[in-house]
């Protein structure tokens, strides 16, 4: 059974991995926990530098190279880099999202639309367009894309743009996994709720904040609580790993039961009294 989840001897190539983002740093540690031989990218280099030095001082061999997957020539250059150095890819596992300042869909600067796209939707493809080129050359893979539960129904607040490219990203992984299926290369995503990213708790301590959408976040959460980062990391392994073999184009809620629950439910109800 241990054989299945293995990631010994894998190439695992984590984007958005920076120590301050949250998602990816946690699931480039738990696949190192795994055994893998990271790559790790960021545009953020402090805390992409701090990701490095907590890999390689559990052991783990990993290399770090700055990138901003909304640039083409930068993405180019990581892939060329992980075909030179590493000569294989057998995960790629992207991460970033961009988020604009919140408004109505009406104020929204369309610089800040086209970012949001550039990133979390663009950045993904290109990612994924040069991974699938290793991956075909060795013969599989397996691509794991960081989807959202804000692309699945509407959210409002203000997280039109980064809804749009989060259900974007869910068809991206659906269409990738049915046209490389027969070469071995498998596509799936995580969709997860609300996560306790750096980004997050910042806003922890606004008051508005606490009063208005952190209850309207958490009685949408059955277990009532956060995600924590580490939360994706066995699901991620597993889509990775041989265990999952035959999962293909799925969209894998890790949300504590957000999708399933119906806006007019209650997860909180005791029964009669």
């Amino acid at each position: 059974m241990s054989r299945l989840f293995s990631m010994s001897g894998k190439v695992v190539l984590v984007t958005g991995a920076g120590a301050n983002g949250g998602i990816g740093h946690a699931l480039a540690l738990g696949f190192a926990e795994a055994e893998a031989q990271l790559v790790v990218a960021d545009i953020d280099a402090e805390g992409l530098d701090q990701t490095l030095r907590q890999l390689q001082a559990c052991g783990t061999k990993a290399r770090a190279l700055p990138c901003d997957i909304s640039d083409g020539e930068q993405v180019a250059a990581l892939f060329a880099s992980v075909a030179a150095e590493e000569g294989r890819l057998d995960v790629l596992v992207n991460v970033p999202f961009a988020f604009p300042s919140r408004v109505k869909p009406h104020q929204l600067a369309f610089e800040d639309w086209q970012r949001t796209l550039d990133v979390s939707l663009s950045g993904y493809f290109r990612c994924c367009q040069q991974a699938l080129a290793l991956m075909l050359a060795q013969g599989g893979g397996s691509i794991i894309n960081i989807g959202s539960n804000a692309g699945v129904s509407a959210l409002g607040r203000g997280a039109m743009p980064y809804a749009c490219a989060k259900a974007a990203v869910h068809q991206l992984t659906r269409e990738l996994a049915v046209e490389y299926a027969g070469q071995g290369i498998r596509c799936n995503a995580l969709l997860p709720a609300q996560v306790l990213t750096p980004g997050l708790k910042a806003h922890l301590n606004d008051p508005d904040f606490q009063q208005r959408v952190l209850p309207a976040i958490l009685k949408g959460l059955p277990q009532g609580k956060l995600l924590e980062p580490e939360d994706l990391v066995g699901p991620a392994l597993f889509l990775a790993s041989d265990a999952a073999r035959a999962v293909n184009g799925a969209l894998l809620p890790v949300d504590q039961g957000n999708t399933a629950l119906n806006a007019g439910g209650s997860h909180n109800w005791t029964g009669p009294q």
